[in-house]
């Protein structure tokens, strides 16, 4: 019986020095984090609006963490190149993605083999808010005038967007079906295109963001008649947010954030987590954010993954309505 009791009480011994040495070893591993450098993998294109932004934060990420950061841009397939190499990166924290809405679209639209969920979320740094604008000589100049215009002529309003299942695509079908309204939708090759296409005359609206659309708005040849934003945006303190126009439905964002491969650490996403956060009130971002036209919208990781779980469903129904699989 003593013997047995030895043997037990050697055995719980060693399980408890293993335990312990594997928890001294992680909080280690958190402790030496970062100890060589990070890399952003950012899915859209260099010279974009999402680029730019990534670009900016990097150097002083790298001030605060200790280490440099690189953004490497792997584009394609509407973001599914970027987004599967992510997820297949190992999980340690030092290879991260930016996570744009593009995540949520390309999955309903492409057979990818990834999700959002693919995904440690680190936190959301930046959200833009799609938008009603026209052409400036439109002869409406509410959002109830438009859609008075719309319902007596069904299917002749001509929604441009930023391509085939990207966020101002299903925006727009969410906007139509919520409102009642039959539209047609022309892709883009991004929402500069749209912006375009609505100043020149050559369709009837967009759903891209303010942001795209400023210069054409200034210049006198569009014009806002809403911005599906919580708040209105101050550049533009006259035009109405959405609910304020009278439109109650809910939209998708169309947001900035990180993430890391699934199984990286909490204690490290927290360590990246602190330093975003520290980076996004740095005030050279500040500055950079605002002579942009970026908006520093900060969410936890929960919380931006809760907006992406809901805002997918968007997604997912809109793509099916519209038939999007494999185009």
């Amino acid at each position: 019986m003593k013997r047995t009791m030895l043997f037990l009480s050697i055995i719980l011994l060693v399980f408890a020095q293993a335990a312990y040495a594997g928890g001294a070893a992680e909080s280690s591993s958190a402790e030496k984090f970062p100890s060589k450098p990070i890399t952003i993998t950012c899915p859209p294109a260099a010279g974009g609006g999402t680029d730019l932004l990534y670009r900016a934060m990097a150097p002083v990420m790298a001030r605060i963490l200790g280490q440099s950061v690189n953004v490497v841009n792997k584009p394609g397939g509407g973001g599914a190149i970027g987004f599967s190499a992510a997820a297949k990166d190992k999980p340690d924290g030092y290879n991260i993605v930016a996570l744009v809405a593009e995540v949520l679209g390309v999955t309903h639209v492409a057979n990818v083999d990834f999700t959002f969920k693919s995904f440690e979320i680190i936190n959301m740094v930046n959200a833009t808010f799609g938008t009603i604008i026209v052409n400036a000589k439109a002869p409406y100049n509410t959002l109830q005038e438009f859609l008075d215009f719309a319902k007596k002529n069904p299917g002749t309003v001509r929604f441009s967007n930023s391509g085939i299942g990207g966020p101002w695509h299903i925006l727009a079908a969410a906007f139509a079906a919520q409102a009642g309204i039959e539209v047609i939708h022309v892709p883009f090759d991004g929402g500069g295109p749209a912006a375009i296409a609505v100043a020149g005359g050559h369709v009837e609206a967009t759903t891209s963001s303010a942001q795209e659309n400023e210069v054409h708005v200034r210049a006198g040849n569009s014009k806002i008649l809403s911005i599906f934003s919580p708040e209105r945006d101050p550049r533009f303190p006259n035009v109405p947010t959405g609910a304020e126009a009278g439109f109650k439905g809910q939209l998708i964002t169309v947001f900035r954030g990180f993430g890391a491969p699934k199984g990286t650490p909490a204690e490290i996403v927290k360590i990246l987590d602190d330093a975003i956060k520290q980076t996004l009130d740095d005030p050279a971002i500040v500055e950079f954010m605002a002579k942009q036209g970026f908006t520093k919208n900060y969410m936890s990781g929960p919380d931006f993954y809760a907006l992406m779980d809901r805002e997918n469903e968007i997604f997912r129904v809109q793509s099916e309505a519209l038939n999007l699989k494999g185009k």
